[in-house]
């Protein structure tokens, strides 16, 4: 097996038994790079030269260690960061030409963290414009595309990073987390990611597109390509170092591994919202036959107020009227797929009123839904919305009691990857995202299977919409299926060990989504 193949706790053992080094790794992982990024376009910064200095250093450091088990548990590794994720003399860009050449002056403080912990940093990696669409593209960087199918994305907005991992130019990544950054990507590539319980880790440093909104937040958490480097990265990571440097984060160890027998685990295949398409119905249904062989109690499950969350979600990130948005897209071409979204925004109340009572008489009532929650909303009514967010949070936490549930398994999207160029008329579909961010419980994606031939046809609703489900889903054989894990807030440990098991028993399955992948032509 070649460096760039191996997962993080492999190159772990491997450094630890001196069978490589450092360097060696970073030579390696540069290598794969010349080789694929440029059919990919995951990279927008490479600091080759400091990591092989890193890497050197820490490759002496080794030599002179009296134990392994004296080292940082990150010691030598590589690692990316996400575009927005401020490093010390590079652009955090946003996908935005206004912010090229005004380089961060200090790390973030998970990034200090990770230094702490011994890893290397390789560079960082691509984002959408402002991080608010579910696929990377902006106009200084271009496209990134999706190791499995070139002609689909892999996701957003932490798509270069999943891009970079799926195709094996880094081991471990950082990613953020506001409307499913992280687990769209995750489940796009077939890799694996964590959207942690909100400031589990520090988000000072995380540069967004919607300073000063605070209903809806965003979340750093780690990316994979297992779900056991998670758990290196959830472990490696210090909170109580982390809450010195940012007071809301709390100093809270991170546990081990969780039995999964015992465990009492909601699942469900439909949200009543839109229902998936049947592969990743069919994937949720292994996973839970994968819990339920370790020993879990696998329980029914209906959640509570499906399109009432989506509609809040828009609502809330809307509020403003898109006035901060668009002062920072003053003189930026906006791209594409953030167009429709801006507009609704930007809309006149009685415009969109009469738009989307238009749409509902044409039986779209979904998108007339999503008119209406968009626009510019007064002081009272933001904290009605707000107010309104809290009922639901609560009323997720007593629904979750009274079924006495650990964990909640489901769809992590309705689709598989997307094309290229598509998702500006796909936010629909991202119900089952947005839910876990607007009731702040902790989520995380772990591949599962693939596409089959016969589950490429759309069987959900008409019409627009429907239509734009259909071409999506046309051509997407192969494609990877990933599950969602949700658990109680702070309890990522609990939602880390599903992972596993689940990942366990996938990996045995003959359409198991394997990664890295050699990038395929679309």
């Amino acid at each position: 097996m070649q460096l760039h193949e191996m997962d993080a706790c492999a190159l772990k053992e491997a450094l630890a038994r001196r069978e490589t080094s450092s360097a060696e790794l970073v030579r390696a992982l540069i290598a794969r790079r010349r080789d694929v990024d440029g059919r990919i376009g995951a990279f927008i910064a490479r600091l080759d030269q400091q990591a092989l200095q890193q890497a050197e250093a820490a490759d002496r450091e080794r030599q002179a260690a009296a134990s392994v088990a004296d080292l940082p548990p990150l010691h030598g590794l590589p690692i990316t960061v996400k575009d927005n994720i401020d490093v010390a003399g590079t652009d955090s860009t946003l996908g935005i030409q206004a912010r090229v050449g005004q380089p961060a002056q200090k790390d973030a403080v998970v990034v200090q963290e990770l230094r702490h912990a011994g890893a290397i940093l390789l560079g960082k990696t691509n984002v959408p414009q402002l991080l608010l669409v579910q696929e990377t593209d902006n106009a200084i960087f271009g496209v990134t595309r999706n190791p499995w199918n070139s002609s689909r994305t892999p996701g957003g907005s932490s798509g270069g990073e999943a891009a970079a991992l799926a195709s094996g130019q880094t081991p471990l990544g950082i990613g953020t987390d506001i409307g499913g950054s992280l687990r769209i990507p995750a489940h796009f590539t077939g890799i694996c990611a964590l959207k942690p319980t909100l400031d589990r880790w520090s988000c000072r440093g995380m540069i967004g597109a919607t300073d000063g909104q605070e209903m809806v937040r965003a979340q750093m958490g780690p990316m994979a390509r297992s779900a056991r480097d998670l758990w290196l990265l959830m472990q490696a990571l210090n909170p109580a170092r982390m809450s010195q440097l940012d007071p809301a984060v709390p100093p809270l160890p991170m546990g081990g591994p969780v039995a999964i027998k015992g465990l009492r685990i909601g699942y469900f295949v439909d949200d009543g919202f839109v229902t998936p398409c049947a592969g990743i119905q069919r994937a949720v249904r292994q996973a839970a036959d994968a819990l339920s062989a370790a020993g879990a109690t696998l329980v029914e499950y209906q959640p509570p107020a499906a399109a009432d969350l989506l509609y809040l979600w828009l609502a809330g990130m809307t509020a403003d009227g898109a006035r901060t948005v668009g002062k920072m897209l003053a003189g930026e071409p906006i791209c594409r797929q953030l167009k429709v979204a801006h507009m609704m925004a930007k809309m006149p109340s009685p415009v969109r009123a009469a738009a989307a009572a238009l749409l509902e008489r044409k039986g779209e009532r979904g998108l007339a839904g999503l008119l209406r929650a968009a626009g510019e909303k007064s002081v009272s009514e933001y904290w009605q919305l707000t107010a309104q967010r809290t009922a639901l949070r609560r009323a997720e936490f007593d629904a979750w009691n009274a079924r006495q549930l650990d964990a909640v398994l489901c769809p992590p999207h309705v689709l598989p990857a997307l094309p290229i160029g598509s998702s500006g008329d796909l936010t629909l579909t991202l119900s089952y995202m947005f839910r876990y961010v607007l009731l702040n419980f902790p989520a995380g994606v772990v591949p599962v299977t693939r596409v089959r031939d016969d589950e490429t046809t759309w069987t959900g609703p008409r019409g627009m919409f429907g239509d734009k489900c259909s071409e999506a889903l046309r051509g997407s054989s192969g494609l990877p299926l990933g599950v969602q894990v949700v658990g109680r807030p702070n309890r990522e440990d609990i939602v880390l060990s599903a992972m596993v098991a689940i990942e366990e028993a996938a990996q045995g399955q003959r359409d198991y989504p394997r990664t890295p992948i050699d990038p395929i032509a679309g």
